[in-house]
Parts: C-alpha cells; structure tokens; sequence
C-alpha cells in the first residue's frame, strides 16, 4: 500500500468544505448542478447506482452575446495527471479507482442545443461529449444532462475522495484557436500547458469538478491510512488538445482549423 502524506482534518469536515467551495462558486461559472457524489454514484444523502447530472451554463460571454455551443471533456485516464493531497504523482488512476473508464455519459435532451454527440477514446470509451445548435442568451442558464455510472475507490488505497477535473468551453463565436478571448468564449479548463488554457481570459484555470466521496460504511479506510488521501485526477495537455474540439458528421466544426 503506497502511503503519502494525511491531511489532518475530519472526514466530515472535509466534504463540508468541498459542498461550501462548490455552492459558493457555482452562481458565476459553468459548473455540474451536482458537484459531489459518494463512491458507487450514489449522490451523497442519497443512494442509488447512477446519478443524474448537468453542467450549468450560468452565463453567456458578456452582454449581447448568446452561447452557441459547448464541449466537455472529462480525464481519460490514460496519461492523466494524478495528484495526491496537491502534489503531482507517478501513480495511475488505477491506483485510487477501481473501474475507471466509460463513467460519464451524455443523456439525450435536445430542449437547448439543437444537435450533441458524444466524444470517445479509441477503444470507444465515452470521454465527453458536445453540444451545439443553440442561442442562450447571457442572462439565461442553461442546463446540459449527463450520467455518472458507479464509480468504485480502490479498497486498498488511502484515497478518502476522488476530485475528477472536467474541461469545458463555453462557445459563443466560433474562431479558430488564436481567434480564443473574452467576449467570444468561456474556458473553464484546468492550466496543463494545452491549447485551451486560455491565459489572461475569464474563466482561467477555474474548472468545473466532479469529487467522488469514499464510502467509508461500506469500504474502510485501513488503519494505517490516518484521515486520508485527497486524490485529483486531471486531464492532460495531450487529451485537452485531441478530445475538446467539436467533431460533427466528420468534419471539425470548433474551433476552426
């Protein structure tokens, strides 16, 4: 069992400050209308196997603009970087979830955005997805449904939660990759050193995040353990660049080429 580093505080205190952090910045950014589940996906205070969820447009790109269209990319797990208890490790996702891989998934609503699909690995696992053929206006918020699957700990970690990381665009005037500011898109993505890190803008290095709580009823922590590990699991600058843009029929729509 690899150990690092504890944070010394309560379990309960802890996710007290997660559901305090995810309330309080909710109201200006896009973020997930749930933002913290407990592990097997059971929202937390509620049971169950999948969850429900959407990400919250909350705003459009200033005054007179409408949001068009949108992509969200969630880690895939193959080169993504792991944190421990903020630090940047060598360790898998692997290490800390036990079936990572195909967890998220888009639910098919068509009441905002006109045409969305979803964004897969090669070996067809569901990375993101998209969604376009909109007009949201900057006063409205727009909700955009997906499922989270169960997601399990790994029992032999120290992990007492899961803080997965979520790229997200917020489009309002399509341009090509140079052609990205204030005004013309919201970037809610986490600074990897991709092309969608968007420095100096709105929304830099703010993104939304999904946190996994360990169930420590059901899968406990070992003694040796102490209060815990606090794992972060983020996209890299690799997947940011292949799996953000907005694909249809074949043909690259956003950003353009």
């Amino acid at each position: 069992m690899t150990k690092f580093k504890h944070i010394q505080f309560p379990i309960h205190s802890a996710l007290a400050l997660v559901l305090l952090a995810a309330s309080q910045s909710v109201l200006s950014h896009t973020r997930l209308e749930i933002p913290v589940i407990l592990e097997s996906a059971g929202a937390v205070g509620h049971g169950g196997t999948n969850v429900s969820n959407n990400v919250v447009i909350s705003h459009g790109c200033g005054d007179g603009t409408n949001v068009i269209a949108s992509s969200v990319v969630f880690p895939d797990g193959e080169d993504s970087i792991v944190k421990v208890n903020g630090v940047q490790t060598t360790s898998a996702i692997h290490d800390f979830v036990s079936n990572w891989g195909n967890r998220n998934q888009k639910i098919m609503n068509h009441s905002v955005f006109k045409f969305e699909d979803e964004k897969k690995d090669p070996l067809g696992n569901v990375v993101g997805f998209w969604v376009k053929g909109g007009a949201v206006p900057d006063y409205y918020t727009a909700f955009v449904p997906f499922r989270t699957s169960a997601v399990v700990i790994e029992p032999t970690s120290c992990a007492v939660s899961v803080k997965v990381v979520l790229g997200i665009a917020d489009i309002c005037k399509i341009t090509n990759i140079a052609g990205f500011a204030d005004g013309k898109l919201n970037l809610w993505t986490p600074a990897v050193g991709s092309a969608y890190d968007g420095p100096g803008m709105h929304g830099y290095n703010s993104p939304a995040t999904l946190t996994v709580m360990r169930d420590l009823d059901k899968n406990p922590l070992d003694a040796a353990c102490g209060a815990g590990d606090a794992i972060e699991i983020i996209p890299s600058a690799a997947q940011m660049n292949r799996d953000m843009p907005i694909v249809h029929n074949g043909t690259q729509i956003w950003p353009k080429p």
